[in-house]
């Protein structure tokens, strides 16, 4: 059994060093605690449907507006074309060019597809709390499982050190 499962390892993970240098991103999780972590995220209890098509819109409004921005950014590139006879210079404004009009309308894509995400959750959620399914009040979380943030400005400008101490 050990060296089948060695030869399931080797042909999931590869042999050889590379193994080793990479197994700092393996999840170290069991299959238990694996499922478990599953199941708390699929959980979607205190999630409001209204925040969520609120955030599907500004997401959409800023898609929006990327592309009227590609657009207008498209026709100032062809109204106003470089002028010179050096090859170089002709190149490296095309690339310029295609840089930033490609980055844009990623950009826009981007904020889209993002948009139809949130707003199909808020309509899965809105269905689930229509039919009694979820719960839309927030989950309230105890003073020891918030996260406090470390002061790093005092420890930086050394006002306190690393136990918050002077």
């Amino acid at each position: 059994m050990t060296e089948i499962q060695a030869s399931v390892d080797k042909e999931k993970y590869g042999s050889g060093k590379t193994r080793e240098y990479f197994k700092e991103f393996r999840s170290q999780k069991s299959e238990e605690e694996r499922q478990r972590s599953i199941e708390e995220a699929r959980d979607l209890n205190g999630v409001n449907p209204l925040v969520c098509i609120g955030g599907a819109a500004f997401a959409w409004a800023c898609a929006g507006a990327l592309w009227f921005f590609t657009t207008y950014l498209g026709a100032l590139f062809v109204s106003h074309p470089l002028e010179t006879d050096v090859y170089f210079i002709q190149r490296l404004t095309q690339v310029f060019r295609n840089m930033v009009m490609g980055l844009s309308s990623l950009a826009s894509g981007f904020f889209g597809v993002v948009g139809i995400g949130i707003f199909l959750l808020g309509v899965r959620v809105g269905y689930g709390v229509m039919t009694g399914e979820l719960d839309p009040t927030p989950i309230k979380k105890s003073k020891s499982d918030e996260i406090v943030l470390p002061d790093v400005w005092a420890l930086m400008t050394g006002q306190t050190n690393r136990r918050g101490k002077r």
